[in-house]
């Protein structure tokens, strides 16, 4: 059974489990799978809070076997193409959200924006890559922007989780 939002958060206080209903056309129970994911992505913000940038930098500097790159502007790139790839993931949902149709495109679309910083980090630039993000990291204007976008992240996985328990 399809439900608004509303009717998903009226059900699911009354006791009755969501799992077999879908919320905009998206099942609850990969809803609630999304949620473990995002609420995972933005805690790994404490993680780099705990290393800190400048052992990312350490780190990064001491994996590479060539000559020291432009960390800074490696990790810039990293950011760049990712914004492109939101940029093209929105562009490719907009016809799927005016049909009324999120399913599938919506849970396509949110593995590849998971997945690519992990194959951006370690098989595409690695040890430059760790570095970079290091360098960005020392950014008092990233770092912030960083922890801005992690706690939405963070609420809104949680109570995606939530709703699917």
């Amino acid at each position: 059974m399809d439900l608004s939002l509303l009717d998903a958060w009226a059900l699911w206080w009354s006791g009755q489990q969501l799992t077999d209903h879908t919320l905009h056309g998206v099942p609850v129970l990969w809803l609630g799978r999304l949620g473990k994911l995002l609420a995972f992505l933005a805690g790994t913000t404490i993680l780099l809070d705990v290393i800190g940038p400048a052992r990312l930098m350490t780190w990064g500097r001491a994996l590479r076997t060539e000559r020291e790159g432009p960390y800074f502007i490696v990790g810039l790139l990293g950011v760049v193409l990712l914004g492109l790839l939101l940029l093209i993931v929105v562009v490719a949902l907009v016809p799927s959200a005016v049909a009324g149709r999120w399913g599938a495109p919506f849970l396509i679309a949110l593995a590849v924006l998971a997945v690519y910083p992990a194959v951006w980090l370690l098989l595409l630039h690695g040890p430059s890559a760790v570095a970079g993000f290091g360098a960005l990291l020392e950014r008092s204007r990233f770092e912030r922007a960083v922890r801005v976008i992690a706690v939405p992240l963070f609420l809104l996985g949680f109570a995606l989780d939530y709703l699917a328990s």
